[in-house]
């Protein structure tokens, strides 16, 4: 299954870039304020209030990569989605497959953040990704 790139471009608008579908594309004209960039081969949206959840709705099933700028925007930290398997559920509930520190980092240094602020990030991402580990094992664990 091929990714769907979800980032955020120097103007501020969110871009989207995915394999050719013909289908999806017809959902994502159906979206106000969205323009296809045929240089680069991808299409971008404002960033307004209830767009993001607009352009996940239409990639419902897909797995999907957003950029940690855009990841902000929700309460849970999320890096990368992809849909359960069907034999669990019908249902395509997202869930957190991978954490990519690498992202985390680069996000950091573009931002121009001192050594100490980045590491500072890293310890307090890692101490909340051990704390959710262990909180999952602890109520797994129980009977």
């Amino acid at each position: 299954m091929a990714k769907v790139n979800i980032s955020k471009d120097a103007s501020g608008r969110i871009v989207v870039a995915f394999p050719y579908d013909p289908s999806i594309i017809t959902k994502i004209k159906a979206i106000e304020g969205r323009r296809w960039h045929p240089d680069e081969k991808h299409w971008s949206f404002p960033d307004t209030d209830g767009m993001l959840e607009k352009i996940l709705k239409v990639f419902e099933g897909k797995e999907i990569q957003i950029d940690p700028v855009l990841q902000s925007q929700f309460s849970n930290p999320v890096i990368a989605i992809q849909p359960r398997a069907e034999k669990q559920s019908q249902n395509t509930t997202p869930v957190v497959s991978e954490y990519n520190f690498e992202d985390l980092r680069r996000e950091l240094v573009s931002r121009k953040y001192s050594y100490k602020t980045v590491k500072g990030s890293f310890i307090t991402t890692g101490i909340s990704l051990i704390l959710r580990i262990r909180n999952l094992l602890r109520s797994t664990m129980r009977i």
